[in-house]
């Protein structure tokens, strides 16, 4: 099967949809398909050993999506386009796969940009309006996408998230002391959460938790990891002045490793995920795990093997963590075995039987 890729997100920094698209498509290369990397840029996009690099710059992604991609589309003959970013062209000559990941600023107006939240009223919402077929991550984004968008969810396959097989368990005070020349955290203890420091992600509730629990003399503290998003700049500040945090940035895999296994439990607070990727990471790399209750996605892939908070209050949270750090009993096997259960081979079978499923539909037409 020939897979043209809408791949404009490998140009942008890394993070969880392009991870997304690379190990996807790594191993339907692996499978034996032919694998087209469209983008509107002047120098290669980047690399996916064995795929096919197609970039073109064009003033305006817009007029390179719905000018020259359905064209070179046309052209080239391909079986189906993929957008792992969710934007489609407005028509395509081959049929079309849209994956789309959450739908979180539409439950939760305010928590991204307004441009950002506009264009999933209007442009992603179209796009899944007219793709043959759509790729929800969880079964909690196929529900927003007939809540939320009205749409029939006939169209619609569930296919999950990953999980790296570089994620698994490992010598911790190896990792405790490559933590420490990093980063100089030394603490008895230390909670993590990894993502991007915005208001959807519920921190505001896990720095009170770690700023109760020092006041009452405990002796963890919380290590977010993560790049500024919007309105970054009120949990950076809100952090920094609770003495209980530590802010490390943005970190590449091999840090991130450590972190995990370091750990002693890792948060997930978010108000809402579509999915939730980094819960699945600790529990792979034998790190207990605690999430907020009623969170979309993150409660549907990760609940059964973490601790799950219903309150948001910061003496819940203390509690649950706490909890964690100590390691109750089944709490990290549980989260071995769930974690386990997430490989990208898995992945990405499940997605190109979606796309041979759409790319049938044109020879059906014929």
């Amino acid at each position: 099967m020939r897979i043209a890729i809408d791949a404009n997100v490998l140009e942008g920094r890394w993070g969880g949809i392009p991870k997304y698209l690379d190990r996807i498509a790594r191993e339907l290369l692996a499978m034996g398909d032919e694998i087209d990397l469209l983008a509107n840029t002047s120098r290669p996009v980047r690399t996916i050993p064995g795929a096919h690099p197609v970039s073109t710059r064009i003033k305006g992604t817009i007029v390179w999506r719905n000018a020259f991609l359905p064209a070179w589309l046309a052209r080239e003959r391909a079986d189906v386009l993929w957008a792992p970013e969710s934007l489609l062209p407005w028509r395509s000559p081959v049929p079309t796969v849209s994956t789309i990941h959450d739908l979180a600023m539409l439950r939760f107006p305010g928590t991204k940009a307004s441009g950002h939240e506009r264009q999933f009223r209007t442009a992603v919402r179209r796009s899944a309006r007219g793709a043959t077929r759509l790729i929800a991550v969880s079964d909690a984004t196929a529900q927003d996408i007939r809540e939320l968008w009205g749409m029939s969810t006939e169209r619609v396959r569930v296919v999950p998230n990953g999980v790296d097989d570089t994620f698994r368990p490992g010598d911790r005070e190896v990792a405790r002391s490559a933590v420490r020349a990093r980063w100089g955290i030394d603490d008895a203890a230390f909670v993590l959460h990894v993502g991007s420091l915005e208001p959807r992600k519920g921190l505001d509730v896990l720095i009170d938790a770690a700023e109760l629990a020092a006041r009452t003399g405990a002796s963890w503290r919380v290590v977010l990891a993560g790049s500024s998003g919007f309105r970054g700049e009120e949990i950076t500040a809100k952090a920094r002045a609770s003495g209980a945090c530590s802010l490390l940035g943005p970190i590449d895999d091999a840090e991130l490793l450590s972190l995990y296994r370091a750990a002693d439990a890792f948060a997930a607070p978010a108000l809402y995920e579509g999915f939730g990727i980094a819960p699945l990471e600790a529990m792979a790399c034998a790190t207990p795990v605690v999430i907020a209750a009623d969170s979309g996605g993150l409660e549907e892939t990760s609940g059964v093997a973490a601790i799950v908070v219903g309150e948001r209050t910061a003496s819940a949270w203390r509690d649950a963590l706490e909890r964690a750090i100590a390691r109750p009993e089944g709490l990290v096997e549980r989260g071995l075995a769930h974690a386990a259960r997430y490989r990208w081979s898995a992945v990405a079978l499940q997605t190109r039987a979606v796309l041979a499923e759409a790319a049938a539909t044109r020879r059906r037409g014929r």
